[in-house]
């Protein structure tokens, strides 16, 4: 009796095939609604980082046009520019000029994807750490002229720094890892003088870079 009492509590607590069958189907349902979730949640944190350089380049198209086609480090400080900072290398003194063009609040200056940068409050504390694009200091009226780009760029391996970087379109670069990756690969996106913007895979990023109407430009980097 007691061996009969063992045996049906057994079949009570063990599962059946068909129940170990049924949990593992449960399993891949929930998988395959959830992968593309983060896939989308991924893809809408990219999306939202090109916009982002869209309205600034935009906003600094809108600059130039109200300060006699000037950019704002083209501009003197006593006109609403920059230039005077430029030997600095503080990028977050240029966006501190888009001010009026941009919104009150700062958030655009900010990729999602970029983990280690937080959104300023005001523009009067912008530092920064408040910023994930670099500016193109020598950015000129061409189609193909860069105004801005994902900061996460790389030189010999090496992240670029912050402060100003001298560019000349001998040179190689490359997208540093751990933000936008597009099969396996890390890519990034620019803006142009044009006012669009749009992401460059890590095979095609030199050749944009090379389009550059000048041979040297001053990238400044947050």
């Amino acid at each position: 009796a007691a061996m009969k009492t063992l045996s049906a509590k057994a079949k009570i607590t063990g599962l059946t095939l068909v129940e170990v069958l049924v949990v593992i189907c449960v399993i891949v349902v929930l998988a395959a609604m959830l992968l593309p979730s983060l896939a989308t949640v991924k893809s809408g944190r990219q999306i939202q980082c090109l916009s982002n350089q869209r309205q600034i380049a935009i906003a600094l198209i809108m600059f130039k046009e109200d300060h006699v086609g000037k950019y704002p480090w083209q501009d003197s400080i006593t006109n609403g520019g920059s230039f005077e900072s430029i030997p600095s290398g503080q990028v977050s003194a240029q966006f501190q000029t888009l001010s009026t063009y941009l919104g009150k609040q700062p958030n655009v200056l900010v990729c999602l994807s970029d983990k280690t940068r937080h959104a300023a409050t005001n523009y009067s504390e912008l530092q920064n750490e408040n910023i994930s694009y670099f500016l193109n200091l020598d950015a000129t009226s061409n189609a193909a002229s860069i105004l801005t780009g994902d900061r996460h760029l790389e030189i010999n391996d090496k992240t670029i720094n912050s402060g100003l970087f001298i560019y000349t379109t001998n040179q190689l670069l490359n997208w540093a890892e751990g933000f936008h990756i597009n099969h396996g690969k890390p890519w990034g996106g620019f803006s142009f003088a044009d006012g669009h913007a749009q992401f460059v895979r890590a095979e095609e990023l030199n050749l944009f870079l090379q389009r550059q109407p000048l041979a040297t430009n001053r990238f400044c980097f947050p």
